[in-house]
């Protein structure tokens, strides 16, 4: 399990983000970026990590979430990796448990290595900003990189998210999600990261109104404004082990 875009760790949200009651509980994303070996694909890693994977998570009882998120189109620098593997744990606990299974697995770990190369990995901590992922095997992720503009907070960033979510599946008539990593460890250049994901059908209803202006008016309407400036970048997720939040 090893490689990602980017990753959020940190000890703590600021207390004004943990003291909201209407925000999700926070978990510890990590990623690692990965380059295929041989003719490799991400459908044949994906397989793999639903099935031999996820069979040895449920056997070792571990508190894990595992996604691999196909690059599809990456601005620099986290353009050159194929896949990032992305782990989802409840706690820093809940890491260190999976990390030492991992290092005793044997022939799961040799598999894994055989399909690909991974460097080490990043780590954020996440905050679901919608409502439930979809249960879709497959689904776009658009992620947006962001840098705060000035006098903008994170407290602006939770705000925001949650409105302009509600507000796309109002305009475009989805159920789409969203959530948010910020705090990281291992990268620098950046705030937070929102992303949006959904059922591919309900995604590009939304990529198709983003393209026609009509998410754009419907912003402009209601008086709302992105806290930061961003880069977006397009994944296909593929969900081995469904994450608990």
């Amino acid at each position: 399990m090893k490689a990602l875009l980017f990753i959020i760790f940190a000890f703590a949200l600021p207390q004004t983000l943990v003291a909201d009651d209407h925000l999700s509980q926070t978990n510890v994303a990590a990623v690692w970026e990965c380059t295929f070996k041989g003719d490799t694909t991400a459908g044949d890693m994906a397989a793999w990590g639903s099935s031999d994977f996820k069979k040895w998570v449920g056997k070792n009882n571990l508190r894990v979430g595992s996604y691999l998120w196909e690059a599809v189109a990456v601005n620099a620098p986290f353009d050159e990796a194929d896949v990032r593997w992305v782990d989802y744990y409840p706690s820093w606990e809940d890491f260190y448990e999976v990390r030492e299974a991992w290092e005793k697995s044997g022939s799961l770990a040799k598999d894994y290595d055989s399909m690909v190369t991974c460097g080490k990995p990043r780590f954020a901590v996440g905050m679901r900003m919608g409502g439930p992922a979809p249960q879709a095997k497959q689904k776009p992720l658009v992620a947006n990189v962001c840098q705060l503009n000035e006098g903008k907070t994170m407290q602006d960033v939770m705000t925001f998210v949650p409105k302009a979510t509600a507000l796309i599946n109002e305009t475009v008539g989805v159920e789409i999600t969203s959530f948010v990593w910020t705090n990281f460890i291992g990268v620098s250049g950046l705030d937070y990261i929102a992303f949006f994901t959904g059922e591919t059908g309900e995604m590009t209803k939304v990529m198709d109104g983003v393209k026609n202006g009509v998410i754009a008016n419907r912003f402009a309407e209601a008086g709302i404004s992105p806290p930061g400036t961003c880069v977006v970048d397009l994944n296909h997720s593929h969900e081995m082990v469904r994450a608990t939040n």
